[in-house]
């Protein structure tokens, strides 16, 4: 599946579709017209598989000022309800984990999406809920374990850098989208850190509240929230797999901060140096969302991390729109972060780990290959990594998340409740 097949046009026009549609529905983010676009049905689904990929169909089903073909609003219609769904059933698993921690005396964060939820900046179904993002103290992992397998979920896969939970006996199908019929994850996080693209950028001291109380806990502000989802989205822009609710989520929170929150956001993180690595973030997110964040004070803000960051990449991020940093760019890139490094050392140790990664990379890569759902018919994600390499020299393949998302988007048929 990670090759182009007959139901797919050539990588050219396919590509020119994934990024009219991609900038098309962004901009109805902004300023919704009342013309629908004159797509035939293959744009119409490709719209549908840009709309997955970006985490945008609730928001989508609430904004549009237009009526597309029927199937598109069934899809629109189908994938709001279906998220309203997810978001109760991941409010539920929340308020189950915050009573368990709370028996159990062990303090957890709740990160990134869970935290926006209990913000309430979204109506519900309007931002998709596919997983808890949960932090622990290192000394409670153990305990944490515990809460979390005790609630019926079994760890499914070990990241070098968190561990993933399902629920017991959920099976490996999944429905296209949001869906209820897929499972709401938890992934349990020791630590807050991104590779960018090898040095390590930690900001964990600053999220936990200083007095953290057993149970389910907020983050110690909104300007640490704030914190966060800067860092994320620049470690998927950094891996060109950005979404755009990422960058909705940063112009929402961030037209409710003030000057002092905005410092404290973009305070230096454990290495000391100022926060070069939200100015991507940033740069995308007002550019997108013009208007919504404080132009002047997050000027003066941004000023110690814009001079941090490295040039190249200001001007890549100036020059790219959205899907060229998004899965809507259909080429594979060789090394999505080059223009993350600070010099040429760096440059070529990121490529020789992306080429030869760390032993326990290669294991977790491994089991959620054999795992997820989107990898069990790519012949490309089950080929040895130096053949991988090899394959670049004969032009960039596709993303295989991008061409199951097409597939899936084409074989798509409206449920009958829709």
């Amino acid at each position: 599946m990670s090759e182009l097949d007959e139901s797919l046009p050539n990588a050219a026009v396919l590509q020119a579709t994934l990024k009219a549609a991609t900038d098309r529905l962004a901009a109805e983010l902004v300023t919704p017209t009342a013309q629908a676009p004159r797509w035939n049905d293959f744009e119409w689904r490709t719209a549908m598989a840009v709309s997955v990929m970006h985490g945008i169909s609730g928001l989508l089903a609430e904004r549009l000022r237009w009526q597309g073909p029927p199937a598109w609003q069934a899809f629109l219609a189908e994938q709001l309800d279906q998220s309203r769904r997810r978001e109760r059933r991941a409010r539920e698993l929340l308020a189950r984990l915050d009573r368990s921690a709370r028996e159990a005396g062990l303090p957890l964060l709740a990160m990134k999406g869970s935290a926006l939820l209990a913000l309430g900046l979204y109506a519900p179904g309007e931002r998709p809920m596919s997983d808890v993002d949960l932090l622990a103290r290192p000394q409670d992992l153990t305990a944490a374990d515990r809460v979390i397998q005790a609630l019926g979920y079994e760890r499914q896969t070990l990241w070098p850098r968190h561990d993933v939970y399902e629920p017991k006996g959920w099976g490996s199908d999944r429905a296209f989208g949001e869906h209820e019929a897929n499972p709401t994850k938890i992934e349990l996080h020791p630590a807050v850190e991104e590779p960018l693209p090898l040095q390590e950028v930690d900001i964990t001291a600053s999220l936990f509240p200083a007095a953290p109380r057993a149970g389910v806990n907020p983050y110690a502000s909104p300007a640490a929230l704030m914190r966060h989802l800067l860092l994320h989205t620049a470690g998927n822009l950094c891996h060109r797999s950005v979404r755009l609710i990422q960058l909705h989520d940063i112009a929402l929170l961030g037209a409710t901060l003030d000057a002092g929150a905005w410092r404290e956001a973009l305070a230096p993180a454990s290495d000391g140096r100022p926060a070069w690595w939200a100015v991507p973030p940033l740069a995308l997110a007002r550019r997108l969302f013009p208007g919504r964040l404080p132009e002047a004070v997050l000027d003066e803000a941004m000023a110690p991390a814009i001079e941090a960051c490295p040039h190249r990449l200001r001007r890549r991020v100036a020059d790219r729109g959205l899907a060229e940093w998004s899965l809507s760019h259909l080429a594979l890139p060789m090394l999505p972060g080059f223009e993350w490094s600070h010099s040429a050392s760096e440059t070529a140790a990121y490529a020789w780990r992306r080429l030869r990664p760390p032993c326990e990379e290669r294991i977790a890569g491994r089991k959620a290959v054999a795992r997820e759902h989107l990898f069990a018919s790519s012949a490309w994600a089950r080929k040895p990594r130096w053949l991988k390499a090899l394959s670049f020299l004969l032009g960039s393949p596709p993303r295989v998340q991008t061409i199951y998302n097409l597939h899936r988007a084409l074989a798509y048929r409206p449920s009958s409740s829709a």
